[in-house]
């Protein structure tokens, strides 16, 4: 166990149990370990934090109420499909991080009146006295300002993310405004990949690939960005679509627009013309024109952050979202 969590368990307000064995390790033998504890465990309320935790729970005697969180790709993935059928209308709530997720889930097989949407939170950016300066550093800053450029934060192991069908609306950007970068932060196997098809569509020199960022900087950037771009799409093969998407929580935060793919629940985290833009994720003609608008009329990307801004510290932090939880949890007591 690592150090932090061992004082993270020291100090919680409530009594700790963990596995021995490792997930990434030994499932079987935590799925053991879990079905155990909630056997021995006289639990008001029983929480599954995913579709794969949950078998463990109908261990547990005399049987309380259950409840298992859903976040969207495991009900499409086909190792899940049988799971979600066999124990999906047995659990008493499904807290579906989205409505899209939550249809999903009804059609995978839970009951429909079990479950409730329960949207996540996130944490906002730390707003660092060096902001200009960090971003400066990267050689985003010209004449004493941020040059124009587009985020996105991800990891780049996931090709629904939408990386690729940016950079091909960036030549046709780049011809308007060429000062215009595009700043990809995060690690993964796509990272070489997308490097190659910069430089094939001629744009090598306006992408700037940062691989890991710290929080700090991660700020920075969220705040002097034209805007955070993450046109995810669907895909049944590998089961990959944003369940929700904490990240343009983040964006928001920060008082930045979201360019987003309408796709999955990405609609609950962002509102088309009131927070950011949605487009086709497929259509490079559409993600362009998006895109232009907010280079063309900066008012109009900071009018959508600072809405996106107020209705995320309203609705999206991470105390709104433990709050929903609770309400829900405590809805099944009897």
């Amino acid at each position: 166990m690592h150090r932090e969590a061992r004082e993270y368990d020291r100090d919680a307000p409530f009594l700790v149990l963990r596995t021995r064995n490792d997930w990434h390790g030994t499932r079987m033998g935590v799925l053991a370990e879990m079905a155990l504890m909630a056997a021995r465990t006289r639990a008001d309320v029983l929480l599954a934090g995913h579709l794969n935790a949950l078998p463990p729970l109908f261990a547990a005697t005399p049987p309380p109420p259950k409840a298992v969180m859903v976040y969207g790709s495991e009900l499409w993935a086909r190792r899940t499909r049988l799971l979600t059928r066999l124990l999906g209308r047995r659990v008493d709530r499904a807290m579906a991080i989205s409505r899209f997720t939550a249809r999903e889930a009804a059609r995978a097989g839970v009951r429909p009146n079990r479950i409730v949407v329960t949207p996540c939170g996130a944490t906002e950016p730390g707003a660092p006295e060096r902001a200009l300066q960090t971003v400066e550093a990267l050689g985003l800053v010209r004449d004493g300002r941020a040059v124009p450029f587009f985020l996105t934060v991800s990891r780049l192991d996931e090709p629904h993310k939408g990386h690729d069908v940016f950079l091909r609306a960036l030549p046709a950007l780049r011809e308007r405004h060429p000062d215009l970068e595009y700043v990809i932060a995060g690690q993964g196997a796509l990272e070489s990949e997308l490097s190659l098809l910069a430089d094939r569509l001629g744009v090598g020199q306006a992408v700037r690939m940062l691989g890991s960022i710290d929080e700090a900087t991660k700020g920075a950037l969220l705040s002097a960005c034209r805007a955070f771009v993450m046109v995810s799409r669907e895909s049944r093969v590998p089961a990959l679509f944003e369940g929700f998407g904490i990240a343009y929580l983040e964006a928001a935060l920060a008082g930045r627009p979201s360019l987003a793919g309408a796709s999955g629940g990405v609609a609950d985290a962002v509102v088309h013309e009131e927070t950011g833009l949605l487009v086709d994720p497929l259509s490079v003609s559409a993600i362009t024109a998006a895109a232009m608008r907010l280079l063309d009329d900066p008012q109009l990307a900071d009018s959508l952050g600072e809405r996106a801004r107020v209705r995320a510290q309203r609705d999206f932090t991470w105390d709104a979202a433990i709050g929903r939880m609770e309400r829900c949890l405590e809805s099944m007591l009897p």
